[in-house]
């Protein structure tokens, strides 16, 4: 079948990465310098406005015209461009999502980096991006500057044009590349990517008059921080955002301190004998430095004109093919402390009233006016009227599927006996477990120790992740009695330990064996090419780029041969070599498979008439008309088990109500 690559250059007076795709190609200062597009491996061709409404009834635009395959680098961006631009101003005819197809997605879903830059040079294809086309393109997408009457002016001249169109092919030429060594996406998989643009264009609803009158909190609450920083530093740091003056003078107080990232600064919040001054200065410091600064900036920054955020989730952003987060970052919204109910009566109060009545109207009522609107982030995603939201999570879906996977038979049969309201809860029944007491015996206190191990030690963890979750829990317990809870724990548990070192000697021996498939449990291994694949229950693959073995020496001081693969960095956005073992390859399939849940479902409540604006890590939000009930049918459909899935027991916990909430 015949295949179009196209690339668009534009420019505009709105920043892409502040306001958005939706919102930046609609803006009427939004236009295109020229666009390159090609059959196949041929040549690509470059097109500028004067020529395009002279390409109406090209054989180009007639591939689109008739449905014919459109393939893009972040094809949410050309889908954008060409129905917002070209279709209204020169006559195109519409370009739809079941005609695109994404080779950033591809990448994506082979684990490699997103970037066209990157991802053509992690499979080192010949063609590579033009650097400095790129540094051109950046500054003519900008205004070179404005005139008397506030119109941009750009950087136009022949010259700077030439480059500019060179870069465009090149691009094409790179994707043409890039194409070739991909695989396209399974069928379910490109018809997932698809309901992830429906779901993604149709966008979150935002409480815009209660965002502007919580940024304006924020910034009356900034201001008293910044002047309480100066009076009690005198004058030495003139705001908590100033690191490097901050840290010197929390240095020359006395007080050794590496960094003010978050953790240090709460770790150092404890520290025994710590300086009245330096305690106010930490406290201030964290509350200037809430997600809700950011967070509210840009959902103002990003709204578009129907009131709504689009474009929130990356399909296939995480290797293991789960959602990540844009823009607002909707899977990374700090837990509130306030209850759901007090959130709506902040948020219906504080547009009511100027900021600074509302900052001591919260105050008195409510807590420190920073953290109450930090809690209220969530809240900002408001059904508007006539509307509601429903939304189900899958309740403790990883370790379903984990027992499920190694065959841990009485785990099974607890979280089926849980769901059928005749057994005790996991958290409960694990410690119980563990300490062989009786269930019913279990306290409160040792019901939280169960819940940090099960959180922990599922995936091989030992006392350092046992500790670390602990600490995020606020449990504290000495590294020895973490040890004897683990070594409880694992001896609670010999199928899913046993799961741990099977899944290793599977990698190990499909290394060994390079186009041999080995089978393990309900999943299989396979190296073909530069490439570890692992089959899951439901067809899909995981991939290991680039896989070789190594020897490492273990914690415990063993010398023993282990996977290495290239992977991107999710803190450094770095591509880059790193070691894994059993647990860790076992966690990758449990979070691969409860991704497949998760999609399965989503595709499920989508076939059957809700309408999803949001997947956060096991939960699916959709907005329905206000008048219906919808939740008991939505949690019906999203606990469907998948026919892949045999004997995996699953249960929805759901809510409804106009605010997105915790």
């Amino acid at each position: 079948m015949m295949i179009l690559h196209l690339d668009f250059e534009t420019r505009s007076t709105l920043e892409l990465p502040e306001v958005g795709v939706d919102r930046y190609a609609s803006h009427p200062t939004t236009d295109v310098w020229c666009m390159a597009w090609a059959f196949a491996d041929d040549e690509p061709i470059i097109v500028t406005p004067s020529e395009f409404t002279a390409k109406n009834g090209t054989r180009y635009l007639e591939h689109v015209r008739t449905g014919g395959l459109v393939y893009a680098h972040n094809a949410v961006f050309e889908l954008a461009i060409w129905n917002h631009i070209m279709v209204p101003r020169y006559g195109w005819p519409p370009l739809l999502p079941s005609q695109c197809r994404c080779t950033m997605a591809m990448a994506y879903a082979m684990a490699l980096p997103g970037s066209l830059e990157k991802a053509a040079a992690a499979l080192g294809i010949t063609e590579q991006k033009d650097l400095k086309g790129g540094r051109l393109m950046l500054q003519m997408s900008r205004p070179k500057g404005f005139d008397v009457l506030g119109d941009p002016f750009w950087w136009d001249d022949a010259d700077k044009r030439q480059a500019l169109y060179a870069y465009c092919q090149q691009d094409v030429r790179v994707e043409q590349q890039l194409t070739s060594r991909l695989f396209p996406l399974s069928t379910s998989e490109q018809a997932l990517w698809e309901l992830d643009y429906v779901i993604n264009h149709r966008g979150l609803p935002l409480d815009a008059p209660a965002i502007v009158a919580a940024s304006a909190i924020i910034a009356v609450e900034q201001r008293r921080l910044e002047g309480f920083i100066r009076r009690i530093t005198d004058g030495a740091v003139g705001s908590p955002a100033e690191v490097a003056g901050l840290t010197r003078w929390i240095t020359a107080q006395g007080v050794a301190i590496e960094s003010l990232a978050k953790a240090d600064v709460g770790a150092l919040l404890h520290r025994d004998g710590l300086p009245a001054c330096v305690h106010d200065a930490l406290v201030c410091r964290q509350d200037y430095a809430k997600t809700s600064t950011a967070k509210l900036s840009r959902m103002r920054d990003a709204i578009s004109a129907d009131g709504r955020i689009k474009f929130t989730m990356q399909y296939h952003g995480a290797a293991t093919g789960r959602w990540a987060g844009r823009r607002i970052q909707p899977h990374n919204m700090p837990r509130p402390t306030l209850g759901h109910e007090e959130v709506d009566a902040v948020l219906a109060l504080i547009p009511t009233m100027p900021a600074h009545q509302a900052v001591e109207t919260i105050g008195a009522l409510y807590g420190e006016p920073m953290s109450v609107i930090s809690d209220c982030l969530r809240g900002m995603i408001c059904a508007p009227a006539g509307t509601t939201l429903v939304a189900g999570d899958f309740a403790n879906i990883e370790g379903r599927v984990l027992a499920w996977l190694a065959g841990e038979t009485w785990k099974l049969d607890a979280f089926r006996a849980f769901d059928e309201k005749t057994g005790p809860d996991m958290y409960k029944l694990s410690y119980a477990k563990s300490f062989g007491v009786p269930v019913e015996s279990v306290t409160k206190e040792q019901r939280f120790v169960g819940k940090v191990q099960e959180l922990a030690l599922g995936y091989q963890g030992g006392v350092g992740a046992f500790q670390t979750m602990a600490r995020g829990y606020g449990l504290t317990i000495t590294d020895d009695r973490a040890n004897e809870i683990k070594v409880l724990w694992r001896e609670a548990h010999p199928c899913i330990v046993a799961f741990w070192y099977e899944l290793e000697r599977a990698v190990y021996d499909a290394m060994t064996q390079p186009q041999v498939a080995v089978p393990c449990r309900a999943t299989s291994f396979l190296v073909k090419g530069s490439f570890l694949f692992c089959r899951l229950p439901s067809g899909r693959v995981l991939t290991y780029p680039y896989p070789t073995l190594k020897m490492i020496e273990t914690p415990w001081g063993e010398m023993k041969e282990q996977l290495h693969y290239m992977k991107v960095n999710g803190l450094s956005n770095k591509w880059e070599e790193i070691h894994t073992y059993g647990g860790s390859v076992c966690e990758n399939i449990t979070q691969a498979v409860a991704r497949d849940v998760l999609a399965d479902a989503m595709t499920r409540v989508s076939a059957h008439g809700y309408d999803i604006i949001l997947s956060v890590h096991d939960e699916i939000v959709a907005e329905m008309p206000e008048q219906g009930d919808w939740l008991e049918n939505f949690c019906t459909q999203m606990a469907v088990v998948p026919p892949w899935a045999t004997g995996l027991p699953i249960a929805v916990e759901g809510w409804h109500g106009k605010r997105y909430r915790k």
